[in-house]
């Protein structure tokens, strides 16, 4: 019996792109074919270094391309609408990194274009993919905390604390009004709503930029999590570098979030608390494996458990064998590639199960929830995500 794999590409040869190479290679279901990037020489070096026999500056060449079945968009925020939009035209599903637009009017656009085309379409909101993060849901679904009170937690980075710091992320014209909200918030935001299973209706936000000049890379625009390097020029800063932000929940819970990509030490620190009528549950990123149940009498560390139900492709590791980020990410795109592979229509996927992949309707939502936050930092008051 011969299985055709399914052929994938990735637009983008910067942090993240490899990093959807490795997911995709790992989860059993794709090979990737094609590598695209905005510098031909670049591109070809990290192809020839991912093994990937084909890379181009050009990524409309791949778009066209009746062979590849699946494009991954890991490019600069403002890209993303566009490429999206032309890849899922030609009659490829997609995988777009988060924000998946600048805007929420790009959002609608694309959700509306994947129903359209009836495109197989996805938003890689990565911490969905970690077992513990299911682990917590399926405890909250379950009712063992009774009515959801209080959520809290916080998504910490120090990777643009220093003025010479740069990236396209800074510049508006890249990534959007809002900066670190849009980036890592958005992680905070929809893990929040996946865990707990509801909706956040409502924000009070107050941004913060520290450093309104930064020094940019001359002829460069700077990788993330990379050191500056060699001559900068001054730039003006708008775009946020860190937020507090008040949450209403539509079922009534509270809480509260801080956002920061400028918090020394503090390397990718996603935390949540979510405290119910009758118990806690904490979960900090840096420490993927365990999850803390907490009530008045007792705290017990729960550990990922070997008997968990398995998900298509290939297998997980057993308990005991921490698997992290990469690892997310791999499970994360495991029900796409599944979905794909099985020739399922896109309507088929519930967005809100567990098992499933996250559509683009939960990107769209993110962006009302930066949009929400912008609004009423400027306006200093309450905001509705609706």
């Amino acid at each position: 019996m011969t299985i055709r794999r399914i052929r994938a590409a990735v637009i983008g040869a910067g942090f993240v792109g490899p990093h959807h190479v490795d997911a995709i290679r790992r989860g059993g279901y794709a090979e990737v074919v094609a590598l695209a990037g905005t510098d031909r020489a670049r591109v070809a070096a990290k192809a020839a270094a991912l093994g990937i026999e084909h890379s181009t500056a050009d990524a409309s060449e791949l778009i066209a391309d009746p062979e590849i079945d699946v494009v991954h968009i890991c490019t600069p925020n403002a890209t993303h609408v566009a490429l999206a939009s032309a890849a899922m035209q030609a009659g490829k599903h997609v995988v777009i990194e988060k924000p998946i637009a600048t805007d929420v009017d790009g959002g609608m656009k694309l959700v509306a274009l994947a129903r359209e085309t009836g495109r197989h379409a996805m938003v890689a909101f990565t911490y969905r993919g970690y077992p513990m993060v299911q682990r917590a849901r399926d405890i909250v679904a379950s009712g063992d905390l009774g009515a959801i009170r209080l959520v809290h937690g916080a998504y910490l980075q120090d990777w643009l604390t220093e003025p010479t710091d740069w990236n396209w992320r800074i510049d508006p014209a890249s990534g959007g009004v809002s900066r670190a909200v849009a980036d890592i918030g958005t992680h905070w935001f929809d893990t929040a709503e996946h865990i707990t299973g509801q909706r956040i209706d409502a924000v009070f936000a107050d941004l913060a930029t520290f450093m309104h000049v930064r020094y940019r890379p001359r002829g460069a625009g700077g990788e993330a999590f990379a050191p500056a390097a060699g001559e900068t020029e001054p730039v003006s800063v708008a775009s946020e570098d860190a937020a507090t932000i008040l949450v209403r929940f539509a079922g009534g819970a509270r809480g509260s979030c801080v956002i920061s990509q400028v918090s020394p030490g503090r390397k990718n620190a996603l935390s949540f608390e979510i405290a119910g009528e009758h118990r806690s549950l904490g979960w900090e990123q840096e420490r993927p494996e365990v999850l803390a149940v907490r009530t008045r009498e007792a705290s017990t560390n729960l550990f990922r458990s070997p008997y968990s139900t398995p998900l298509p492709g290939v297998p997980s590791l057993p308990a005991g064998h921490p698997e992290g980020w990469s690892d997310a990410l791999r499970d994360l795109f495991r029900p796409f590639y599944a979905a794909i592979a099985a020739g399922d229509e896109p309507e088929a996927v519930n967005a809100a199960g567990a098992g499933s992949y996250p559509t683009l309707d939960a990107g769209a939502r993110a962006l009302r929830f930066v949009d929400a936050v912008v609004r009423s930092a400027r306006e200093e008051r309450w905001a509705s995500v609706e």
